[in-house]
């Protein structure tokens, strides 16, 4: 029993992002943040029609890189919700304060939307591959399209944004803090990309 006791204290150690001496499981969610940058009004209605993550970081809990071709999940530290559920929530808030992509309507609504919007996540975990230097990893892609009789149309834009936040400590809630700067920079990047595309359509 002591030797197993020995063995539980130091895997806690390594991991670095435990929830702490009670070892309970901590929950997580992307939070919405407050005054982005507003532009001039669109008379589009849009619909934020799916977001889909890779299947390598699909899982609620979370997920840390740990050398080249090496991942770990965390069994203390998770989602709250599917992590895609809780970033089409987000970007969805986002993007009906932002005015800049038209009036954002909810999943199930009776208005018929002209421009439609997917989002991939490509990339989401936690970066331990320098010990003193952890980061938090997003890369997302955006694409909006016109919907014309319900159907798909011309695509409007299609843009990648990456972006890395380094962690003020190794644990789990400064790794949610730097996803949740990581989200608030993609999505000024494309809401200014999406402006300068589309300020002559």
């Amino acid at each position: 029993m002591r030797h197993l006791g020995l063995i539980l204290l130091v895997a806690a150690t390594v991991c670095g992002c435990a929830s702490g001496p009670s070892w309970k499981r901590q929950m997580f969610a992307f939070s919405f943040q407050a005054d982005p940058p507003t532009t001039n009004a669109q008379t589009n209605t849009v619909a934020l029609k799916h977001v889909s993550i890779s299947p390598l970081f699909q899982s609620r809990s979370f997920t840390y890189r740990t050398a080249a071709s090496t991942y770990e999940q965390d069994p203390y530290a998770g989602f709250l919700i599917p992590p895609e559920r809780n970033l089409a929530e987000t970007i969805r808030a986002w993007m009906r304060a932002s005015n800049a992509f038209g009036r954002v309507v909810e999943p199930g609504s009776s208005l018929t939307p002209t421009l439609g919007a997917e989002v991939s996540v490509n990339q989401l975990y936690g970066d331990f591959r320098k010990a003193s230097q952890p980061v938090g990893i997003m890369e997302l892609h955006f694409i909006f399209y016109e919907i014309k009789d319900g159907d798909p149309g011309r695509v409007l834009f299609d843009k990648v944004c990456a972006h890395e936040t380094p962690l003020a400590r190794k644990t789990a809630d400064a790794l949610m803090a730097a996803w949740n700067a990581d989200l608030r920079d993609i999505m000024e990047e494309i809401q200014s990309e999406y402006a300068k595309a589309n300020q002559h359509r």
